[in-house]
């Protein structure tokens, strides 16, 4: 008996993170973007991997996006794996092929669900003297708002606990937040000396290597370290305006709510506005 409920509250957990997932949106995202011509602007001595909301840490093909973070002296990067793969197969494949009308849709669908546009895929951080930088990249139809906005870095109040769990081979202290309208749980390790984790997070005394929100809506997991030497680059980011962070939010969320109506999408035939609403939850409230 008790183990068949030990199963059922296994399934019930289970179900419970994919209804939770599904629940992020499902806006098809815009065509590879292509690298384009960028620059190097720093050097980091330390490259982290982030699952993103993985059902199989073992498995990439399970995750919704793999995250990278270059920690740098004076320069950060938070960005994409999945796209800068998708992007260089992209430019590489025009490159062979330069009379090519399409490209197969498999440089930008990697991933669980690598047909669809998420903000924390779609968006590129930069953390340089307590500011950080975001460049974010809007879904099909709607890439005349792409934007960059600033804002002071590792805003969260932390509230450090005495639980301890091994990540990576690191052991990591247990940090608790409410931030934005969500409760947090961090788990950092203090023998990692840079304060800074995955998406926007940071200020901690030590890196962050799995960060959730506690309805585990979105989940960070670090699945790679690596020390040395790597290139910091940044792109032109051309068309990108210069916008505020409420007024980037408001668009992501009615994207993802609503993407025909936040597109502005009409109908051939009637000539009224197109909608189709999408249950979403993001990961900030406000």
């Amino acid at each position: 008996m008790k183990r068949f409920v030990l199963i059922a509250l296994g399934f019930a957990t289970i179900c419970g993170e994919v209804l939770a997932q599904q629940k992020q949106g499902h806006v098809m995202r815009p065509k590879p973007r292509g690298v384009g011509k960028s620059t190097v602007v720093g050097q980091a001595q330390l490259e982290v991997e982030y699952a993103l909301n993985a059902t199989d840490l073992r498995n990439p093909d399970t995750y919704l996006d793999l995250h990278i973070l270059r920690a740098g002296k004076q320069l950060s990067k938070h960005y994409s794996r999945f796209l800068e793969r998708g992007d260089s197969l992209y430019d590489a494949y025009l490159k062979a092929n330069p009379n090519v009308e399409g490209v197969p849709s498999t440089f930008y669908t990697i991933g669980r669900e690598g047909q669809y546009w998420s903000e924390y895929q779609s968006t590129e951080i930069f953390t340089e003297q307590g500011q950080q930088t975001f460049y974010a990249w809007m879904p099909w139809a709607m890439e005349r708002y792409n934007a960059y906005y600033t804002e002071p870095a590792a805003q969260q109040k932390w509230t450090l606990a005495n639980e301890r769990k091994t990540i990576l081979g690191h052991e990591c202290q247990k940090a608790t937040c409410h931030w934005r309208g969500r409760d947090f749980e961090a788990w950092f390790a203090s023998d990692i000396p840079v304060r800074l984790g995955p998406w926007s997070f940071g200020g901690l005394p030590g890196l962050i290597l799995k960060l959730y929100d506690t309805q585990r809506l979105y989940t960070w997991e670090a699945v790679g370290l690596r020390s040395g030497t790597f290139p910091i680059t940044k792109r032109k980011y051309e068309g990108f305006r210069k916008d505020s962070r409420s007024h980037v939010y408001k668009l992501q969320v009615a994207a993802n709510r609503d993407h025909l109506k936040a597109g502005g999408a009409i109908d051939r035939t009637t000539g009224q506005p197109k909608s189709n609403p999408h249950p979403y939850d993001p990961l900030e409230l406000e």
